[in-house]
């Protein structure tokens, strides 16, 4: 699914979906639906689909200052923010007399705590003084080698290295660890390219001076943590994979026995490591970054240890200053303004939102989904995923560009695939976590500490998948769906099930064609340039014929051919190599939701008929370009074109079409139209 990363500062998260309380009356809730006036039918489809489908709604809406991009999805979000603002303020009035432990306490006590700023300020940077003086008072790089291990139990996040449990991608049924390198702190990686005197980096640095005053160093020390920030994190970016590198899944799955790794970097002592983890050494351990060992062994042996002790007192501020002083925002404003294009900072109700999200994230989707989802919607998406899955089942059957054992392996695949709808069953146990009303920073890190000890707890046992737990993709309260190869299967979150993705009351045509398209986007994942390495238990395994594998390739090069092509602003191309994977999932995703409308269509002939003056098959693709349709600031289309593996919306709301015979057939497009791919061209694949 498409994730518009509207911002580039990886620590400034609770700031980057800025929205208040009036957003729905703003935008309109008919912009959530479907609608033939959000079309220009003044435009010949075969000339330009994307304008024939939402020229209306592109000339007629505008994007708020506030947002740094709108579409469909932004439409959803805003009325997820409005459903979330009320269910946060029950609990906070409920908190009290709620018992301990139970969500509604949980969800109330910590937005309390977040709420009180008037306590929040008071205390300043006090509450990270223990943590800085553990830094501060590191003495060796052994002593250095065991807090990195501490620094991520206690802030969920990496700094130069860290060691942290997950599923073997080679064997699923066992959890091992994976050293990591540092998260860094522009998302864009792209950007620690630009010269110094680039306003994006000349941003970031006045971003993290004004920050390190504010912690309370003087101008000039600031200015020099600062340097020292970006140009750290500039070599570390510089031994990175990059994104296009990481679309293969082999380049970030590279098992090692742990003396040929500890070998790799003698400065460090991984088994200190582990033990500030709360971890035992494994034999073996899988590394995610073939060229950064060596890149941090050199920076560690030519570089003095208060460099490293430094930076990671800049990181933990960075980490904890959502939660500090309010006089943190307008650093996180400004910084925003530039790499963001929003200048306008989110209301802190909203910002404990995204909090909670990163945090407390499973207790808050328990009382979402308790007072907004219905089990109805429950029911229909099911029947959605069985027909789906069903139409896939019969176009791999009819592929003739597989042999037949790799086809049956395919089949094999696709039919142990597995789906979860809306919510977990059960939910994570949160109960033991001590929440309170007055200490935000006292209750994340609590909350991070629970997390991370159930995570390395895991290490070496059995996995136990935990459904809707990922923070980024899969809790019931995120507007997304993931497929994850470890586990051969997908989950649709609960808010996903609304509209505009999900119109249960329309006509088939438009639902299907929406979250239809979404369910095989999702299944078509596992078949794309990076989940077909995947078998069907999720392990990392070749399982094609060498001819099967080449054929396939030579499909998905075409969509790096097409997108190559496109131009997102002046002088800017989409991103082929990049987008391949979700390229594919859209073109498998539509093809299927139309093959099982048209199976739909059939059982119930009443439904086969124009609405608007359109066929079903029309209302197909309109419905299906109108979600994807999309107005963005620059800064946000650049980033999706360096470093999101999902092309802009104003690229997929056409360019799947592109590869279904039915919609040259629903809009009479022929060779010659602008809208025409040469047949040649057109993806197979599934």
């Amino acid at each position: 699914m498409q994730r518009l990363m509207a911002v580039l500062i990886s620590c400034l998260a609770t700031a980057t979906h800025a929205a208040d309380q009036t957003a729905i009356p703003e935008i309109g809730p008919d912009q959530l639906a479907f609608s033939v006036t959000n079309m220009d039918r003044r435009v010949d489809p075969g000339v330009d689909f994307y304008r024939y489908a939402s020229g209306g709604w592109l000339d007629r809406v505008e994007r708020p200052e506030r947002l740094a991009a709108i579409g469909a999805f932004q439409f959803m979000a805003e009325r997820l923010k409005a459903q979330m603002v009320r269910t946060i303020n029950e609990a906070a009035e409920k908190a009290a007399t709620s018992p301990q432990g139970s969500p509604v306490q949980q969800v109330g006590d910590f937005y309390n705590s977040y709420m009180d700023v008037a306590a929040i300020d008071a205390a300043g940077m006090e509450p990270l003084r223990p943590e800085l003086e553990r830094i501060g008072a590191i003495a060796s790089l052994g002593d250095l080698s065991e807090y990195l291990g501490r620094y991520t139990l206690v802030t969920s996040d990496f700094a130069l290295l860290s060691i942290v449990p997950s599923t073997d991608r080679a064997d699923t049924t066992r959890t091992v660890f994976y050293v990591v390198s540092g998260k860094l702190g522009l998302l864009q990686g792209s950007l620690y390219e630009e010269k110094d005197d680039s306003r994006q980096i000349q941003a970031y640095l006045v971003f993290l001076r004004d920050i390190l005053k504010i912690a309370g160093h003087r101008p000039a020390e600031a200015a020099r943590l600062a340097d020292l920030t970006l140009d750290l994190e500039r070599a570390f970016h510089a031994a990175k994979i990059t994104p296009v590198e990481a679309v293969d899944p082999r380049n970030s799955y590279n098992p090692q026995p742990f003396a040929t790794l500890q070998a790799e970097i003698p400065e460090l002592d991984l088994a200190r490591l582990l033990k500030g983890l709360g971890a035992e050494v494994p034999e073996t351990l899988a590394l995610t970054e073939p060229r950064y060992l060596p890149a941090l062994s050199q920076m560690l042996r030519n570089r003095p240890l208060v460099d490293f002790k430094d930076y990671l007192k800049v990181k933990l501020i960075l980490k904890f200053q959502p939660y500090l002083t309010t006089a943190f925002d307008e650093p996180v404003r400004a910084v925003n303004a530039t790499l963001a294009g929003v200048s306008v900072l989110p209301p802190r109700e909203e910002r404990a939102q995204d909090l909670m999200r990163e945090n407390l994230g499973q207790p808050v989707s328990r009382l979402y989904v308790e007072n907004y989802f219905k089990e109805e919607t429950r029911a229909k998406a099911t029947d959605m995923v069985q027909r789906i899955h069903a139409a896939f089942l019969e176009r791999i059957k009819t592929r003739s560009w597989l042999s037949e054992p790799t086809r049956q392996a395919a089949i094999d695949k696709l039919e142990k695939l597995s789906f979860n709808i809306a919510y977990p069953d059960p939910w994570i146990d949160y109960s033991g976590v001590a929440i309170g009303p007055r200490n935000v920073v006292a209750n994340i890190m609590n909350l991070i500490a629970f997390d991370t000890k159930r995570e390395i707890d895991k290490a070496g046992k059995p996995v136990v998948h935990d459904a809707f737990s990922d923070t980024h993709s899969t809790l019931p309260i995120i507007i997304n769906a993931a497929y994850d190869s470890s586990i051969n299967g997908f989950e649709v979150p609960a808010a996903m099930l609304q509209p505009a993705a999900f119109e249960a009351d329309r006509d088939a045509a438009v639902y299907f064609c929406r979250l239809g398209a979404v369910l095989g986007h999702e299944m078509t994942h596992g078949f794309d340039s990076g989940g077909r390495l995947f078998d069907a238990t999720g392990n990392l395994r070749d399982w094609w014929a060498p001819q099967d594998a080449a054929a396939f390739e030579k499909e998905a090069h075409k969509l790096i051919d097409q997108a190559n092509g496109f131009e997102v602003l002046p002088g800017l191309k989409a991103n082929g190599p990049l987008n391949v994977k979700e390229n594919m999932a859209d073109v498998g995703g539509i093809n299927f939701a139309y093959q099982a409308l048209q199976t739909y269509l059939s059982e119930h002939p009443a439904d086969n008929v124009e609405i608007d003056g359109m066929t079903p098959a029309q209302r197909c693709f309109v419905a299906w370009a109108q979600m994807w349709t999309l107005k963005a600031n620059e800064q946000t289309l650049r980033y999706l074109v360096a470093a999101d593996t999902h092309a802009p919306g104003n690229y997929r709301a056409f360019a799947a079409l592109q590869h279904v015979e039915a919609f040259y057939e629903a809009f009479d497009i022929e060779e010659g139209d602008p809208m025409w791919l040469a047949p040649e061209k057109r993806v197979n694949a599934w």
